[in-house]
This record gives C-alpha cells, structure tokens and sequence, in this order.
C-alpha cells in the first residue's frame, strides 16, 4: 500500500512552504495511508482497449496515484502481446532516495527536508506504484519501435544523471514533463500542478479519453527491459 509519506509535492508555493514547517512540527501519525480512487462522473466513460496496431507494440503510461496530500506522478513503459497484455515493462519516477516500492516511509526525512532544499533522488518504483487501484488518472501512448527506444534511451539518460529531488522545481512532475515532451506530446503550459491534474491535462491537450488498465500477461511473469 501508499506509503504515508508522499513522494511528489507539485502545490503553490504557499502551500509547500505551510506543509514543510507543518512536517517539521508535527508527528507522523498525523498522517492517513493514499485511498481508493473512485472515478468522477466524468471519468465514467472509459475508452475501450483495442487491439494493438502490429506497428505500434510499445507504449508508455503516465500515471497519477493517491498518497497522503499531493500524490505521486510516474510512468509505466514496455511492450505489449497481440493481446494487448503488458510483457515487457519498467517503471519511472522521480522520488526521494529510500522511498522504493518495498519499503514504506524510508524517506521521512529526506521528503521533510526536500521541501526546503534539494535532496538525493531516485528513480525507479515506489511504494504503492504498482497497485491499480490507487491509480487516479493515465494516458497511454502506444509507440513504435524507433520512438519506444528514443523514450526509453532518454528515461535511461534521466535515471543516470544523479537526480534529486525537490518539492518546488524539480519534483515527480516536471520529471514526468520532460519524457511527455520528448515523446512528442502537447504539454501543459504551466506544469507545476498536482499529479492527477497534470495527466488530466496531459491527456486532454493530446485528444485522449479516459483509458482502462492495460494487464500483465502471466501474472506479471515479466522481464524486465534490458538496459
């Protein structure tokens, strides 16, 4: 499940600044784990999975989810069967260092002091990335082999360049921002928002519905893209 500690904050500038001093004072418990996302009225209408194009066997998924006050924003990216059944992937992301997805709120203090300061990053999945249901928003792209490897080659070229984080300016979301514009996609103007409205608005300047869940072929008997 979501960790309590989240691990993208891409809020005003008043509202960083009240929740960093907040943090500092107050006691972690304070805090409730991310909840089941139910969908609005207007997400009712989900696009039906169709079957993939034999050109376009790759994709890539920018994906919002629930955590305990901003959310978090990453993307899912891979290979698809005819079947339209995930069989290769990889997940993306930027957050604080020790936040990985098999260990809950090992980035306490590494999120508190990165509302103030940069902070050591990583890039990979976090806790609560791969559960479906707390997934609030996507937008799926399906890709051709020479764009798949230009995308991939530069989520590769993000996760080496020593990030790090911070909640203002280099956040879960600008991280995200900077793969949608290198795979060619109409990008919010002004991306410094909550997840969920930035892969609403990501998805809405690119013409996409609503989209369902891609599934893993095998039970998630998948290997990894090779680096």
């Amino acid at each position: 499940m979501p960790r309590i500690w989240p691990s993208c904050s891409s809020a005003i500038v008043a509202r960083l600044a009240v929740a960093a001093v907040w943090l500092l004072l107050a006691a972690p418990h304070g805090f409730t784990q991310g909840s089941k996302i139910e969908a609005s009225p207007g997400e009712a209408r989900v696009q039906k999975i169709s079957p993939r194009s034999s050109s376009k066997p790759y994709f890539i998924e920018f994906r919002a989810r629930s955590a305990a006050t901003y959310g978090h924003m990453y993307v899912i990216y891979g290979k698809v069967n005819a079947n339209n059944q995930i069989v290769v992937s990889d997940i993306a992301g930027l957050h604080p260092a020790g936040d990985r997805n098999d260990c809950e709120n090992c980035s306490v203090l590494s999120w508190t002091l990165g509302h103030l300061v940069p902070v050591p990053a990583e890039t990979g999945a976090s806790d609560g990335d791969l559960e479906e249901k707390y997934v609030s928003s996507r937008y799926r792209v399906m890709l051709d082999a020479a764009t798949f490897k230009k995308v991939a080659d530069y989520i590769n070229k993000l996760k080496r360049d020593n990030p790090v984080w911070n909640a203002l300016w280099r956040n879960c979301v600008s991280f995200g921002n900077d793969i949608a514009r290198n795979a060619g996609l109409e990008t919010p103007s002004f991306p410094w928002m909550e997840p969920q409205a930035y892969v609403d608005s990501l998805r809405q300047l690119n013409g996409g519905a609503p989209q369902g869940p891609l599934r893993f072929a095998a039970s998630r008997a998948v290997k990894p893209l090779e680096r």
